[in-house]
């Protein structure tokens, strides 16, 4: 009976040594930072030394009865502290991994994956309160995408635009964010962008969607316009400087022109509907 009882608490011991790691990696994480974990993982170690203590028991002496009871019940301690711990650690990493698909989800696009307006919105809040220098916000909007949706069909538009935000998440500097405002609009924060790099950026995007984009048998070409408003010229707050890029890419779009900085003359009135700027 020596043998088995040692074999019964030694495999208990084995279940709070495997449990050990689980439980420190679920107080390590924030969300779960609690202190009952804290808690828990102490006393397992005080159950550890408890086991180790008894094996030197077993060893010292024969085994009766009582102490076959005893091992028993180690042996079952220990194995329900370790399927606590791994039941819990899956279940703690199922919920982060909820949590982080449903921020994820509302910060991001469903069909470009491109951060959404209100990333944008917060990204931009962010970038003000770190009170920068000059900073540029550019206006995309595909020109006469209602075409394609109508001739192709939407799920042609739909491949357009993944296809257009692949190519200009993909050709941004660094530090910079473009993000999908809804429809067929896009919008890209350059931080400590001038005009000239606005500008520069602006031809270089143009440039790059001129090439043809070829979606199953279709070959098709998209241009855009684009308006532009700097930080602190044009909008010392979030919702005049988006207002007047707004203003500047319809001012670009109605004037064919690829690209418009803004200027106090550009007078909209009444903006075209799907403009952005008044729910920030």
């Amino acid at each position: 009976m020596n043998t088995l009882a040692f074999i019964l608490v030694l495999a208990g011991l084995l279940g709070l040594l495997f449990a050990l790691p689980r439980i420190y990696q679920i107080c390590r994480v924030p969300e779960c930072s609690q202190q009952g974990w804290y808690v828990l993982l102490a006393l397992v170690c005080l159950f550890v030394l408890g086991y180790i203590g008894f094996l030197w028991l077993l060893s010292a002496q024969n085994t009766g009865q009582l102490e076959m009871i005893v091992a028993f019940i180690f042996f079952g301690g220990g194995g329900f502290v370790f399927l606590v711990s791994e039941l819990s650690g899956q279940t703690m990493k199922q919920l982060l991994w909820t949590l982080e698909e449903k921020d994820y989800q509302a910060n991001h696009d469903h069909l470009t994956g491109l951060p959404n307006r209100h990333a944008f919105y917060a990204a931009i809040t962010a970038l003000l309160a770190s009170k920068p220098g000059q900073f540029a916000c550019l206006m995309m909007d595909l020109d006469d995408f209602k075409v394609i949706n109508d001739t192709c069909g939407h799920h042609v538009g739909d491949l357009v635009l993944v296809e257009v935000a692949e190519r200009v998440s993909s050709h941004l500097p660094e530090g910079a964010l473009v993000a999908r405002l809804g429809g067929d609009e896009l919008a890209i924060l350059l931080p400590k962008g001038e005009a000239v790099d606005a500008i520069a950026l602006a031809e270089m995007l143009q440039d790059l969607l001129k090439q043809d984009i070829i979606i199953g048998s279709h070959r098709l070409a998209v241009s855009t316009s684009v308006g532009i408003a700097l930080f602190p010229e044009h909008g010392e707050d979030k919702k005049y400087l988006l207002k007047h890029a707004d203003i500047a890419m319809y001012y670009a779009k109605r004037n064919d022109k690829r690209w418009q900085m803004y200027e106090p003359h550009q007078k909209l009135h009444p903006l075209p509907s799907g403009s952005n700027w008044s729910d920030t």
